[in-house]
């Protein structure tokens, strides 16, 4: 199967492995003590873009921020379990995507060449070939000497 069509493959079969994350989103967290035990909710945060402060030095970079797209809770809850699978998924079509990409830039540049197990050479073919017949011409030997002496005795 050509690498494409392998890559596109594991790219279907993930989606259809579950839901996927959205973009730009991450699992934040926050840690809160309450009579001297720590706790730590987990909470979905999307980026956004922040306006209000623009950097008049960086007009290219726009500085984002997180914002709460949705409460997950506890690292035992299913829901942080489903959305930390999610992620893991939509990380790995991103990556698989990538190298999709670059591999059709480099069939677009016209530089990707398949690897190719090349046949040797015809001289070498015909040197492993007498390496044969001489080690076949050995054990011949050995066994006609074997026969012969048996035949003697």
């Amino acid at each position: 199967m050509p690498p494409e069509l392998a890559i596109k493959a594991r790219i279907a079969q993930i989606k259809a492995s579950g839901p996927i994350a959205d973009p730009n989103t991450w699992i934040g967290y926050s840690t809160i003590t309450k009579r001297g035990k720590k706790y730590t909710y987990y909470r979905l945060m999307k980026a956004v873009p922040n306006i209000k402060k623009p950097d008049p030095d960086n007009r290219g970079k726009r500085k984002v921020k997180g914002k709460m797209a949705q409460y997950l809770g506890s690292e035992n809850s299913q829901a942080y379990k489903n959305m930390k699978e999610a992620i893991s998924r939509r990380n790995e079509i991103q990556k698989l995507e990538r190298k999709l990409q670059e591999m059709e830039k480099v069939v677009s540049e016209g530089q990707y060449i398949l690897k190719q197990q090349k046949q040797p050479s015809l001289t070498k073919l015909v040197k492993e070939l007498i390496k044969q017949v001489e080690s076949l011409e050995v054990e011949f030997r050995a066994k006609i000497e074997s026969l012969e002496q048996a035949v003697r005795k």
